[in-house]
């Protein structure tokens, strides 16, 4: 009798440390695969309303930083981006001189636009609300941006382009807005519309 009770209370104590160690392998959070924004494909394009005649615009491309990324839980992804604001390109030579003199991105002082994520969060199921705070020439505000995300996965190339086998991607695109005045770059307001409207794409790959 007593060995069946000493029996029993073994399998209770066993059955126990099992759920526990399931529970807790269940609970834990998933770890995020790391990307890399220099090694991939990313566009960002800003356009603003230029005295009411047309939405003018630029792109930003060279961007670096890194991406920490799990799709099934967002709180533990990470976004860090470096922009050159010297690499920003209007098509047109004296706007892109001005851009990047002292009047505007001052470039030369201040080498990197920086954006660091604060908040990552899903609002569905391949959407999502990315805020973080974006440094300008020494001026932090916070920014949000709404994302889309598109894939994860081996590269689709690579089943045609032997350059792209191999290689493990995530694709987003995103949207954002902001007041360029709250880094104090309002020059020309409000004929020069002081909201700019930000579309981003991206491909980065896994390291």
């Amino acid at each position: 009798m007593h060995r069946r009770m000493t029996s029993r209370r073994r399998s209770a104590t066993t059955a126990t440390v099992f759920t526990a160690l399931l529970a807790a392998l269940v609970a834990a959070p998933a770890a995020a695969a790391t990307y890399s924004l220099a090694n991939g494909q990313v566009s960002i394009v800003f356009s603003w309303n230029h005295a009411g005649l047309s939405r003018n615009s630029g792109r930003i491309v060279g961007v670096d930083g890194v991406l920490e990324f799990e799709p099934t839980q967002a709180d533990a992804s990470r976004l860090e981006v470096s922009i050159d604001p010297a690499r920003i390109s209007t098509g047109v030579t004296a706007l892109d001189r001005l851009l990047r003199s002292a009047d505007f991105f001052d470039a030369a002082a201040n080498p990197a636009i920086a954006f660091r994520s604060t908040s990552i969060t899903a609002t569905g199921e391949r959407t999502g609300e990315v805020t973080g705070d974006l440094t300008i020439r020494g001026v932090m505000r916070p920014v949000t941006l709404a994302v889309t995300w598109n894939f994860t996965g081996e590269h689709p190339l690579g089943l045609v382009n032997p350059s792209f086998a191999g290689k493990f991607v995530s694709g987003f695109s995103a949207t954002g807005r902001l007041l360029r005045s709250e880094w104090g770059l309002g020059q020309g307001a409000p004929l020069i519309s002081d909201e700019v409207q930000i579309a981003i794409e991206a491909e980065v790959v896994r390291r």
